[in-house]
């Protein structure tokens, strides 16, 4: 195995699941396990997820909930993002849900599913505010009324999202729930009932819980995260995932000498560099370069010289370092700790494209 891992800590993702339980005591959940889980690995978490009696999990893409597929996982699974029209038999064929923000892939789902002779499950998805997906409200009935007439469809839940549950001002969310609210309010007074009705993510839990609401779609939380640290306290999050690897070289560098491409660091002293076999073809992300820090043997060390592709320096100086320790580029190490949200911020990025950017060549190892 390579010395850069990824390494997910199986208790705190059930603590962080138990987590949102509590926020969502009367909804059941759609886990959002898009893009590789948040980066974590959606081979892993499936499994322990629908151990934990998830109802449903989500994706943005009809290929990824097929990857999960054909894992072996037989559970209800939704994809959020529209459909293409070339994709519509893989929602068929592998029964996944979809939501509709088109009346003409509506009609094309229909006209597919009764050729099949089979029926399509959706979910309509209402825009609003947010302007990204959905159909606007005052179009939500008959949407609803010319689904009916196509055939083969069965709205069962009706969604929306909310684009300012993280902020400290929660006006603009409040206004989207009452839409949100009114809408459903019109529709069921017309005689149409929805089984499922989804708004909050993870922010929304914490801040503005939907009462009219009876699924949620937590994702960045499941992981222990939150757009902020305080967020994620509110919740009594913990985070699932360190990244680490292994002090694969030294190299002597004297007074005057450069590290790495484009003479982008020039040592002031003579010095030690530890070279350690991870770089942005890994997802740590190039403009982190001189920057951010490891841990080895518990010790914060500098990044120095351009991130490459595989590889990437730190200075130790002349400490007692040697090949093969272990170096925490996320985590904890003794007393310290270099946290997402470090790395977000020095990166000028969210939380969510530090752990989202490790890519699949990086090993997933279960701590258990």
């Amino acid at each position: 195995m390579r010395y850069t891992v990824a390494e997910l800590d199986e208790s705190n993702l059930h603590h962080n699941i138990s987590q949102i339980k509590k926020f969502a005591p009367n909804s059941s959940i759609v886990a959002m396990v898009k893009a590789n889980a948040y980066g974590h690995g959606i081979e892993y978490y499936a499994k322990i997820l629908r151990n934990e009696g998830i109802e449903y999990l989500g994706f943005a893409f009809v290929d990824e909930a097929i990857e999960v597929r054909n894992l072996g996982d037989s559970g209800k699974m939704i994809v959020l993002v529209s459909a293409q029209e070339d994709e519509i038999d893989k929602y068929l064929e592998f029964n996944i849900e979809t939501t509709f923000s088109s009346f003409d892939i509506a009609r094309l789902f229909s006209e597919k599913a009764k050729a099949q002779s089979k029926t399509v499950f959706a979910h309509l998805f209402v825009d609003t505010g947010m302007h990204r997906d959905g159909v606007a409200p005052e179009q939500a009935l008959k949407f609803i009324e010319k689904a009916e007439e196509f055939g083969n469809i069965k709205i069962i839940g009706i969604c929306s999202h909310l684009s300012t549950a993280d902020s400290d001002d929660l006006g603009f969310a409040l206004e989207q729930m009452e839409l949100f609210n009114r809408t459903i309010e019109y529709i069921e007074s017309k005689g149409y009932k929805f089984k499922y009705k989804h708004l909050s993510n993870s922010a929304g839990l914490v801040n503005i819980p939907c009462k009219a609401c009876n699924l949620v779609r937590p994702g960045i939380s499941l992981h222990g995260l939150m757009s902020t640290p305080e967020l994620a306290k509110k919740m009594d999050l913990r985070p699932v995932l360190s990244w680490k690897s292994k002090v694969q070289l030294i190299k002597p560098v004297k007074k005057g000498e450069t590290v790495g491409y484009s003479l982008k660091y020039i040592a002031e002293k003579d010095t030690n560099v530890a070279v350690v076999p991870i770089g942005y073809g890994d997802g740590l992300l190039r403009n982190l370069s001189n920057r951010m820090q490891c841990l080895i043997n518990g010790k914060r060390y500098n990044q120095i010289g351009t991130i490459c592709m595989d590889e990437c320096m730190f200075d130790i100086g002349n400490d007692n370092v040697g090949v093969l320790d272990e170096v925490v580029l996320i985590g904890k190490q003794g007393s310290e700790e270099i946290s997402v949200y470090e790395i977000a911020e020095l990166a000028g990025t969210i939380t969510y494209e530090v752990t989202t950017l490790i890519t699949k060549r990086v090993p997933r190892i279960i701590k258990k």
